[in-house]
């Protein structure tokens, strides 16, 4: 009896060792990345980058947009929702046509897929810079794994392989790109921290009809407010080494919001109170419904900014691109400005 409950014992420690094993082997496989590192930070040119749009008859009035386009997947953003190829076929349309319109000269993209099944593998930049004709990408990688087992259940839900991040367009020659990691996540545990996605402040320098710009692009934490503090003080100190010489251009998705009732002291507040900048959104307007950028469908938030430097940008005209409907959980903000 003994010897069959020892060897019942040796089978069940053998099998747990592989369980394991097994577990301890998918999660570092998983956690992993396997994209090229060097290309983490890479400007992309398409095949009329001969073609500045030195054509574009703009008397000199030029748009950016920010857009967080929830890697095109709608109000099922991280949801365990089914979703299906034609759903983002469909609203890659959406987005294109409603972009189109705008005639825009830079844009900024936040969760943009490069290469990642939750989104059919479908290189959303390459895809919307060919549509609109941009002769420019600066594509930052935010998020590199093989497998992210999110959202949790079912298993059928999970992302799986993820290559995703942060891209600018433009229709002026970018002069230079860099990647720079914010500070990351502290009160999760590791597997949390293993499979999250870096945030990024993405810095260009672009030449706009003679003049350099800097354009930084932003995707700010949005569950930890102290991790997204510090990450606002980094931007400020960031800042600092712009505002002086340069016009700047400081967007996109900050998720902070001056309406938000857990949140009596948001940190946008920070940048709002930045004596360099200004918001595209006039303060006063900010908490209008008319100024609201998320969710898409009924807009009762603004997370999305664009910023600018008063002392050499003036602002024509600012506005959300509602015709871009529910292709993604927030809205486009537009800005239509000028050189002082």
């Amino acid at each position: 009896m003994k010897q069959i409950l020892f060897k019942l014992l040796g089978i069940s420690g053998v099998s747990f060792g592989v369980i394991l094993g097994s577990i301890v082997i998918f999660y570092f496989w998983a956690s992993s990345s396997s994209y090229p590192q060097e290309k983490y930070a890479e400007v992309v040119k398409y095949k009329n980058s001969d073609v500045i749009d030195s054509d574009r008859d703009n008397d000199n009035v030029f748009t950016v947009v920010t857009y967080n386009i929830g890697y095109l997947s709608g109000l099922t953003n991280n949801t365990a929702i089914a979703t299906s190829k034609e759903l983002f076929e469909s609203n890659l349309k959406t987005v294109i046509t409603a972009l189109k319109s705008s005639k825009p000269d830079l844009i900024a993209f936040q969760e943009i897929d490069i290469n990642s099944q939750r989104s059919f593998n479908i290189h959303q930049v390459n895809k919307i810079a060919e549509a609109l004709n941009f002769p420019q990408a600066a594509i930052a990688i935010n998020w590199d794994k093989n497998y992210v087992p999110f959202p949790y259940f079912p298993f059928s839900a999970h992302f799986k392989r993820i290559l995703s991040g942060q891209a600018i367009l433009s229709r002026y020659q970018i002069e230079s790109h860099e990647r720079i990691v914010l500070d990351r996540v502290t009160d999760k545990p590791f597997f949390y921290k293993a499979f999250y996605i870096d945030r990024l402040a993405q810095i260009t320098k672009i030449n706009i009809q003679g003049r350099s710009v800097i354009l930084i692009n932003v995707h700010l934490e949005a569950f930890e407010t102290s991790t997204r503090q510090k990450q606002t003080e980094f931007i400020q100190e960031l800042l600092s080494q712009y505002v002086n010489k340069y016009p700047v251009l400081l967007i996109g998705d900050f998720n902070s919001t001056l309406i938000n009732g857990n949140n009596p002291q948001p940190t946008i507040n920070l940048l709002l109170k930045n004596p360099d900048l200004k918001s595209a959104v006039p303060q006063e307007n900010l908490t209008d419904k008319k100024a609201m950028t998320f969710p898409s469908d009924k807009p009762i938030a603004k997370l999305d900014y664009i910023f600018y430097t008063p002392k050499t940008i003036e602002v024509v005209e600012w506005g959300i691109i509602s015709e871009a409907k529910q292709a993604s959980d927030h809205l486009p903000l537009m800005m239509k400005f000028r050189f002082r």
